[in-house]
């Protein structure tokens, strides 16, 4: 079931690794038939047939027949590889640049945990997301950034607030373009950063720099879902507990279509950004769009593995990533030239690269939503057949525990842990691709509902205990629990 590819390749060679019985010697070996030698290794023998490389398979099973010989099997060849290790710039490849990029590698420089990272280091000698298409559904992006402009498409992005083909920032838009390295810089190219997805393809969808209908953003979710896979949303209602919104009836109804029918019918796989109003007493749950059961709801941690200050909790949190909100934010592309969040090279307003190109204080929920989007890029080159519902299952099923002494972390009826702070807890790409690889597909989708009317319940007041309702499901039912949707209607003098 592996791929094929150079990792899983084997080359028969005309060699055979025989295993002797004590006092048997390799020199008895050479006057079987077609042994052009043999070779004492310890219990082993490596035996030596003339001939086409096949000749081991018949030498193997005539080596099996002679007294004294335990085993014998043909000697399979492979080739090993070198570590993946980028050589961009702020890559921690280096002492003097070790923290830079320390979502992606954390050794624990000034002050972090070391470990809190995506632990996709490994991943990358295998995977880089090649093939994979994140479109990053933001303010824009520079396409001709020297960081990305090798992975981005320019033949199927998209400006949806002034209809061209040119998903360009304005002068003060550069969030999509730090957005978009952190999902896909170009890895080992010499310069700047990498990407968590060093290989992916990115998309500009500009959208966020004037009012949309919800007729414009259900064409955003719907835009061209059969050749993106991954769209990286790092957006939503304004940043407060009066801010709550969501996707309208067309929106909703073109998430749950690329969701289910995107992509060949495996199911465009959509992240949002959880939010960075914990601060003003906000909650994910208010979301309606990272709210969505078609969503994959990602929180942030700092580099120290612990809940960044600004980052809401909710329910519906799937995994987190690392962000920015301890000592140390995260290093990313920025606007080319003065323009974005290096605006002097960290000469006056805030320590930064000298770089204007790039930046180190990137931030927020923001910066970790796109993070998870080249983690699920890379579980998408290992294993294309993945439905979005499988992706969101190996998110939960490899992630870490992060902050485990947390109080907030309970174990759900399946056996997994979660937290509302965290989800499932710290993204793990290593873990990630290497269940995807041997995935096997979740069943079909199920959907019940159960409804309880004219309850005529009263909601006391100022009682966080409040009002409680129990449903059962039937044993009957038979359901695989993914997720729960909650639909309440109320009537009330406020």
């Amino acid at each position: 079931g592996a791929p094929q590819n150079e990792g899983t390749r084997r080359w028969l060679t005309r060699r055979v690794l025989g295993g002797l019985a004590p006092g048997r010697a390799e020199r008895d070996l050479t006057t079987l038939n077609g042994v052009v030698k043999a070779e004492a290794r310890g219990r082993y023998a490596v035996v030596e047939f003339a001939g086409l490389a096949d000749a081991a398979i018949a030498g193997a099973e005539a080596l099996k027949k002679v007294a004294g010989v335990r085993s014998a099997e043909p000697m399979l060849a492979r080739r090993w590889f070198p570590c993946f290790t980028p050589d961009d710039a702020y890559f921690a490849h280096s002492p003097a640049n070790a923290g830079y990029q320390w979502h992606l590698k954390n050794q624990g420089t000034n002050g972090a945990t070391a470990g809190i990272d995506l632990n996709v280091t490994t991943a990358w000698d295998t995977w880089k997301g090649t093939g994979i298409r994140i479109g990053i559904v933001d303010d824009g992006l520079e396409a001709a950034h020297p960081d990305l402009s090798a992975n981005v498409d320019l033949l199927n992005d998209y400006d949806f607030n002034d209809a061209d083909d040119d998903p360009s920032p304005g002068v003060e838009d550069f969030h999509g373009t730090s957005c978009a390295g952190v999902a896909a810089a170009r890895g080992n190219n010499g310069i700047g950063v990498s990407g968590v997805a060093p290989e992916a393809t990115l998309v500009g969808m500009r959208f966020l720099t004037a009012p949309t209908t919800d007729a414009e953003d259900a064409d955003v979710m719907a835009f061209k879902e059969d050749i993106i896979q991954i769209r990286s949303n790092s957006w939503g209602p304004w940043d407060d507990a009066r801010g709550t919104g969501g996707p309208g009836p067309l929106a909703q109804a073109a998430i749950e279509t690329a969701a289910t029918t995107g992509r060949g019918g495996k199911g465009t796989v959509f992240l949002w950004a959880a939010g960075n109003g914990n601060y003003t007493g906000d909650d994910s749950n208010y979301n309606g769009w990272a709210n969505s059961p078609y969503a994959i709801a990602v929180g942030a941690i700092n580099d120290k593995g612990r809940a960044a200050w600004y980052s809401e909790p909710g329910a519906n949190l799937l995994v987190c990533a690392p962000s920015g909100g301890g000592k140390q934010d995260v290093a990313t592309t920025d606007r080319t030239g003065s323009t974005g969040y290096n605006e002097d090279g960290g000469l006056v307003e805030h320590p930064d690269f000298t770089d204007t190109d790039y930046t180190n204080t990137f931030s927020g929920t923001s910066s970790a939503t796109p993070a998870v989007a080249g983690v699920v890029a890379l579980m998408l080159q290992a294993n294309p057949n993945l439905t979005s519902r499988d992706v969101q299952e190996i998110l939960v099923r490899t992630a870490v525990k992060n902050d485990p002494y947390d109080g907030g972390w309970v174990q759900n009826g399946a056996g997994f842990h979660f937290n509302p702070a965290y989800g499932a807890g710290l993204a793990d790409a290593l873990a990630a691709t290497t269940m995807a690889t041997s995935w096997t597909n979740v069943p079909p989708v199920q959907s019940h509902s159960y409804t309880q009317t004219a309850l005529a319940l009263p909601i006391p007041d100022a009682d966080e205990t409040g009002t409680s309702r129990t449903f059962t499901v039937p044993p009957a039912d038979n359901l695989r629990l993914e997720h729960v949707l909650l639909h309440v209607k109320t009537t009330h003098p406020y």
